[in-house]
Formats: C-alpha cells, sequence, structure tokens
C-alpha cells in the first residue's frame, strides 16, 4: 500500500502549509530598509493562486538586491515552485544558493527547509528529516519551518508519537493565528492516529506540553462510548492543566467528535447465507459476531438473524423487510455480488455493514460501509513494510489467476507509488510442483545462461559457468498458499536467491506453528491479523475462549474474528469515516475507515525463524495496512 494511501489528509496540508511558510516569509531581514515592489507582486500573484508570476516576481526582486536578500528572495521563488509541484525548478534553485560556514544562519535553514519540502514531495521522508535535523536546534527565524517540516517527515514514516512531540515542541515559535490552529489540529489528529496501546505505554505522561496533549487523547479514546465519564476525565484534566492550549475550545471540540457520532442501534439484523455452499463460513461469522455481543454490557442490542441463502437470492427484499420490521442497522451480506446490488442503490433506508466489498466504489450510498479481509491490503503493506526495511527494488512472483494478479497488481502499484521498483514479475501455474522456470526467468538466470551459451559458440570451446542471478533486486515479494510457499522458498535458495529477503501475505502459513512448515519457509516474512499471531488477548472474546466453544474455530479462525470486529465496529462507524485518523482496536487488526465507508485493517508483521513463527516489531508506530480475504484459507466469505 502506498503511503499516501495511508495518508489521505496530508497532502493538502502540505500545499497550504507551504503556502504560509512562502508569506509568512515575507517578513523583512534585519539588512532590508525598503522592500523591492516586485515583492509586493509575487504577494498578490500568490493570492491571486498564479505560482508562476509569484516565482518571476521573487527572482526580479533577487537581480536587484544583494547577498543576503538576493538569496532571500530566491528562496521564496524556489519554495513557490515546490509549492505548486514544479519540484526540478524549486530545486534547481535552491541548490544555486551556495551555502558555507559564513553564510547567515537563516540562509542556510531556509535553504534546508526547501530541500527537505522536495524531499517530502518525492517520497523521500528519510532525506527529508535528515536535512532538517541537521539544522536543529536553530535560533534564526526559520526554526519554526524546520520544526513544522521534520513533523510533516516523521508523520510519513509513521513516527507517530516523534511527530506529535516535535509539534507540541512547535506550539511556543508560533503566533497566534491560522498556522498555530493548523498545528494544534494536525498535533490532535496525528495523536489521534496512534494505536491505544501506545498511548498506554506512556501513561502517566510527563506533565508538560506534549504530556497533556497525550492524556487528553488517551483519556478521550478511552471514554468515547461513555460521554459522562468522558467529561468527567476531561474535567479532571483540565485541573491537572489549566494553561494547557486544548484545555478550552480543543478539548470540547474533540469530545463533540464523539458524543454526536456514536452509534446506538436497540435493532440489528444479519443477513447472512446459513445455508448451502457458504453456510460453514457464514455460520463462524455469526458466532463470532454473537461471542462479541455476548461480552456486551446490559445495553447490548438485539440481534435479528436472516439466512439469506447462499447465492444471497433476492437480498435486497431480505434488507427491506428488515427494514420495515424496525431494525436500525444491518450487517452483511456476505458476498460481493450480494454487496454489489446495495451497491448499486442510490440510498439505504438505514445504515449497512457489508462483510465484503463491492465492485464499484464511486456513487456508493452514503450510510454503505465495507469491511472485508482484502489480500490486497496485506500486500500493500508488504510493500511499505520492505521500503521501510531499505528494499528498493522487488521482484514479484505470483499465481497466474485473478487472485494472484489482484495481489501481485497491488504491490506494485503501492510499492511504485512509494518510491520502490520492482524490475521483475513473474506468474506460475497454481497447479506446479517445479518453480524452476518462473523463478529463472525473475531472477535473469535464463539470459545469464543464454550469455554464456553465446560465449561458448564465439570461442568454440567448453568454460565453467555458474548461472548468475540479476543483483538489481533487493527483495522479493511471493504471492501463495501453503502448499506453493513451500516449495518456492527453498526453490528461491536453490537458484542463488538465498541472501534476497522474501515477503508474503498471510495466506502462504496454515495458521498455526507448524516446525517443518516453519523450517521450509524459514525467513519469510508475512503480515497477519493479531488473532491468527496471539496478539489480540485483550479483546473479548479471545480466540482460545472461543475454541473452548465451537470445535472448527482454528479452521475458520479469521471469520470468527471478522464477525466480533463487525460487531465491535458498530459504535464507532460515523466517528472513524468522519475523523480518518481514528483507529480502533480490533482482533483482524487496527481498523480505520475512509471517506467513502471502506474499512481498512493495519496487520501485524511476522517472520518463520528457527521452527517457530516470530512476531516482528512493525516498521513504524502506525502498523501498516490490511490483511485476509476469505478466499484465501477456506474459500469463506470471498468473491
Amino acid at each position: 500500500m502506498s503511503m499516501h494511501d495511508q495518508f489521505p489528509r496530508w497532502p493538502a496540508r502540505l500545499a497550504v502549509f507551504l503556502l504560509v511558510a512562502v508569506l509568512a516569509a515575507c517578513a523583512p531581514l534585519q539588512e532590508e530598509r525598503q522592500r523591492h515592489p516586485a515583492v509586493d507582486r509575487a504577494e498578490q500573484a500568490l493570492a491571486d493562486g498564479d505560482p508562476e508570476a509569484a516565482a518571476a516576481a521573487f527572482l526580479d526582486a533577487a537581480e536587484a538586491e544583494d547577498p543576503p536578500l538576493q538569496q532571500e528572495y530566491t528562496l521564496r521563488a524556489a519554495a513557490t515552485l515546490v509549492d505548486s509541484g514544479r519540484l526540478e525548478r524549486g530545486e534547481r534553485l535552491a541548490r544555486r544558493i551556495a551555502v558555507d560556514e559564513d553564510s547567515p544562519a537563516a540562509i542556510v535553514d531556509f535553504r534546508s527547509v526547501v530541500l527537505a519540502r522536495v524531499a517530502l514531495a518525492r517520497g523521500d521522508y528519510e532525506t527529508a528529516l535528515e536535512r532538517v535535523n541537521r539544522r536543529l536546534p536553530s535560533e534564526t527565524r526559520r526554526a519554526a519551518d524546520l520544526l513544522e517540516t521534520r513533523a510533516d517527515a516523521e508523520y510519513r514514516l509513521g513516527r507517530l508519537l516523534a511527530s506529535a512531540e516535535t509539534r507540541a515542541g512547535l506550539e511556543k515559535l508560533l503566533p497566534d493565528g491560522e498556522r498555530l490552529e493548523r498545528n494544534r489540529e494536525q498535533l490532535r489528529d496525528t495523536l489521534a492516529e496512534v494505536p491505544m496501546e501506545r498511548l498506554r505505554e506512556r501513561m502517566p505522561p510527563a506533565p508538560d506540553v506534549y504530556g497533556g496533549w497525550i492524556e487528553l487523547t488517551f483519556l478521550v479514546r478511552n471514554y468515547r462510548l461513555d460521554p459522562q465519564r468522558m467529561e468527567e476525565a476531561v474535567a479532571q484534566w483540565r485541573e491537572r492543566y489549566p494553561d494547557h492550549p486544548a484545555a478550552g475550545r480543543i478539548a470540547e471540540d474533540i469530545m463533540a467528535r464523539y458524543r454526536t457520532q456514536v452509534l446506538d442501534p436497540e435493532r440489528i439484523t444479519l443477513l447472512l447465507p446459513l445455508s448451502g455452499g457458504r453456510a460453514a463460513a457464514a455460520q463462524a461469522v455469526r458466532n463470532g459476531f454473537l461471542a462479541a455481543r455476548l461480552v456486551d454490557d446490559d445495553r447490548a442490542p438485539e440481534i435479528r438473524i436472516r439466512d439469506i441463502g447462499e447465492d444471497g437470492e433476492d437480498p435486497w427484499a431480505a434488507y427491506m423487510q428488515a427494514v420495515q420490521s424496525g431494525t436500525d442497522l444491518v450487517v452483511g451480506p456476505l458476498t460481493r455480488p450480494a454487496v454489489d446490488v446495495f451497491a448499486e442503490s442510490s440510498t439505504l433506508p438505514v445504515p449497512m455493514l457489508a462483510l465484503n466489498r463491492s465492485s464499484r466504489e464511486d456513487e456508493l450510498p452514503g450510510n454503505l460501509f465495507r469491511f472485508g479481509l482484502l489480500p490486497e491490503h496485506e500486500a500493500r503493506q508488504a510493500a511499505s513494510h520492505a521500503l521501510a526495511s531499505g528494499h528498493r527494488r522487488a521482484a514479484v512472483l505470483h499465481p497466474a489467476n485473478d487472485w494472484g494478479e489482484r495481489i501481485g497488481e497491488a504491490f506494485a502499484q503501492a510499492y511504485d507509488a512509494e518510491g520502490g521498483t520492482v524490475v521483475a514479475r513473474e506468474r506460475y501455474r497454481e497447479d506446479q510442483t517445479d518453480f524452476s522456470l518462473p523463478i529463472r526467468r525473475m531472477l535473469a538466470l535464463e539470459a545469464s545462461s543464454e550469455r554464456a551459451s553465446r560465449l561458448r559458440g564465439t570461442i568454440n570451446r567448453a568454460i565453467e559457468f555458474e548461472p548468475r542471478r540479476r543483483q538489481d533486486v533487493d527483495v522479493v515479494f511471493v504471492a501463495a498458499f501453503p502448499r506453493q510457499a513451500r516449495l518456492i522458498r527453498p526453490q528461491l535458495r536453490f537458484h542463488h536467491a538465498l541472501d534476497l529477503p522474501v515477503m508474503a501475505t498471510s495466506h502462504a502459513w496454515e495458521g498455526r506453528e507448524d516446525v517443518a512448515e516453519s523450517r521450509d519457509m524459514a525467513g519469510v516474512v508475512f503480515f497477519d491479523m493479531p488473532w491468527m499471531l496471539g496478539e489480540g488477548d485483550a479483546l473479548q472474546p479471545t480466540r482460545s475462549r472461543l475454541a473452548g466453544i465451537w470445535d472448527d474455530v482454528d479452521r475458520h479462525a479469521p471469520l470468527y474474528a471478522l464477525g466480533t470486529d463487525a460487531y465491535r465496529l458498530i459504535p464507532y462507524l460515523a466517528t472513524l469515516r468522519n475523523n480518518q485518523g481514528e483507529r480502533l482496536e480490533g482482533a483482524t487488526g487496527l481498523l480505520r475507515i475512509d471517506g467513502s465507508g471502506h474499512v481498512h485493517r493495519e496487520v501485524l508483521p511476522a517472520r518463520f525463524h528457527d521452527g517457530e513463527v516470530e512476531r516482528l516489531q512493525p516498521s513504524g508506530e502506525r502498523e501498516q495496512l490490511p490483511g485476509l480475504d476469505a478466499a484465501g484459507g477456506d474459500g469463506a466469505a470471498a468473491d
């Protein structure tokens, strides 16, 4: 998944920040006695939305001045160009400014900010962070720009707490006004994305401004379904932090985001194919849903269950019957064709949490939410994890079917969008046991052998030769189910790829720690939901508890988790969609909802190591994106 998919708000906000920074930079230098008229033209062009004219006017002013004003105006032109997406021209202008130990510190700082913004726009977040960190701490009037750029880079790298802490430190450098309010809003939104477990680890925080932000965020999110307790907790927080910048309107706004958006349905209807070929899958989802309802308190809603048959016969009629009987919310259906029936509707009388994606993602009813276990999400997360680990060039191997094409394309798109390059992509037949040919093509061993053959023909004599794989690959991404994965991994080693890291989706393992399987898969990194990796024990009911009730829990564990999380999501549907930085901890992962009502899951990385499955630390505080398509393991809830 691309980093831009993960951070939908920030590119637009960065543009606003750049424009404000350029305007703020117009404060006169100490050496400036009378501002050049071209600067007024530049500011007017910026206000009119004409960055080309603004940059030209700044350069006119630069030509008429001596250093350091000449450098200042040139950098303003560069920042204007970068802000408007003209990165190469902006970078050239910034690099035109030669700096050394005798250069004014403010000019060096400004140049570093502009070049860091270029790196940010190109997705090179580490370089951006390195550039500004070299100039911090700073006592120049560019200190705020440096810190704001650092906060943006940290955010994009998934270092949410670090980004929030930087913004808390930026507070004292910003005067009252729009930029200060925006910084507080971004700080609040950043903390809203931090997993609750990370916030719990910080409790109690240091009693400073940053600690106050962390504690406020934790308290509000902890009591978000109990408005009275939330207000009591915030009132006590205000007593501890009476002078905190969030103590007034901001705290009220944060609480209001939850008070007005919590859903509390009295009746919920489940529409599931409880008969026919998908009955086992539907029953697992139903049982997980009901188990989560049983651990709820006395306010738990009434649940009504309707069997809509294997093919989802007339799901619209079943939905309308539920509406007419007084239901407040519908959960299901489970198959994509049935979900498509509702996606094609112009409106839905009551909200629906569908348990699969739809074939279309545009012009959907406003209260249609989609929560599926999609393989594309894990592929995107593998791409992000690979890049965060420093692997910039990937080879991709997947089956030659619709499932494989979807996963391979998802990985390639996300990898490319985040700055990586897929240098090879090969397909294999599902019924194969010998994957030598696609592996040799992927690693360019065939080309190496052909070169040796041509050389033998040229010199007309036998030569000793060992095929050499291509050297422009840092990582291999494999889409496979357990049987193929256990065969592909050893064959990669045999074909001179012993040193290449291998990544896969959760489909590559059986969901249990089988020693023989783990040895075959040694070193492979994959991504799966907390329930499958033993990391969901804090949530009730646990997988082990349900396994003591139903004997098919291990076989259908992802679907039980889907059902439990479907129930947990219901109160938060509007809150998560309207506050897209928010995450909900679930059995299937950290859950978020985008503006279209699609539920994304952030899952966990793991690795086969020493005959066991070893849980890994995520590549940032934001545990990337999503999950498991039921088409994968047991054929349930799939397309």
